[in-house]
């Protein structure tokens, strides 16, 4: 079984950086100039990663990208577009077609490696979610039940990789709180390291994950008690906490009164009515 990567690279301009040897070997890099033949080889399976130019001039790349969309091309290949337009309205336009990434007009050969390495390791946290929602069917109906109380910020103001990783990461910590992972666990859960992991939640939550983590439960444990969503003692299990008493000091340090006393409807009314 070969195990290199094919990209096929659809841009009508000659690029002479190709003629050059492959810097690696899990990359086998082809170009081509002509629309139907690129149609060709993505329909017959033969390419892996696609990625197309945005100064193509037969036809224009949006219209491409949707001749891709309604073959269901997305779902057996990687598309990515190489542009030097800035415009985050554009970007977006074609991220919502199902483009992985829109990344700057490529210089060489070592760049284009770069950034297939971005985009297979985005694929595998892709892969790596629904797997994991496969095997677990109280994932999605917990995630539904407490909802993320710290939600992701726009996805346009961070690097595709970055919110990614975290996006899945919180949906991995969210999916079941009496399993809490160490770092390095839920890292290689996301075919990732401790400290790409740690960057990419300072980028987007300018906090750590343990502290996040802790947020995130209280934020949780108080949404479920101001609706009554069963007694004190099921909520700190539910949560992960280790007893009652661990959650109502956290509890109190963070909202300045116990869940017991915030578990009181009198409490719940008097504290609306001051508001």
């Amino acid at each position: 079984m070969n195990s290199q990567i094919t990209v096929l690279i659809y841009d009508e301009n000659y690029i002479p950086w190709l003629d050059e040897p492959n810097i690696s070997k899990s990359f086998k890099l082809h170009h081509c100039m002509d629309p139907l033949k690129v149609f060709d080889l993505v329909i017959n399976k033969q390419v892996d990663v696609l990625l197309v130019s945005d100064k193509i001039k037969s036809i224009s790349c949006v219209e491409f990208i949707d001749k891709l969309q309604s073959f269901d091309i997305f779902k057996d290949i990687l598309v990515a577009i190489c542009s030097d337009i800035t415009d985050k309205n554009y970007r977006m336009m074609l991220l919502d077609k199902g483009v992985l990434d829109v990344f700057e007009t490529p210089s060489n050969v070592e760049h284009v490696a770069f950034r297939v390495s971005i985009m297979m390791k985005l694929a595998k946290l892709h892969k790596n979610l629904l797997s994991l929602a496969k095997k677990d069917s109280n994932l999605q109906e917990n995630v539904n039940l407490y909802g993320i109380q710290q939600p992701l910020p726009d996805k346009k103001l961070f690097p595709s990789f970055d919110y990614m990783l975290v996006k899945s990461a919180v949906e991995l910590i969210k999916s079941d709180y009496t399993e809490q992972d160490a770092l390095d666990i839920l890292a290689g859960k996301l075919h990732t390291n401790e400290r790409t992991l740690t960057n990419a939640f300072f980028a987007i939550y300018q906090c750590s994950i343990s502290a996040w983590i802790r947020e995130e439960k209280l934020l949780v444990a108080k949404k479920l008690i101001l609706n009554g969503c069963g007694n004190i003692t099921q909520i700190a299990h539910e949560l992960g906490y280790a007893d009652i008493a661990h959650l109502s000091r956290s509890f109190k340090n963070r909202f300045g009164c116990s869940p017991k006393k915030m578990y009181r409807k009198d409490y719940f009314f008097n504290a609306n009515e001051k508001t």
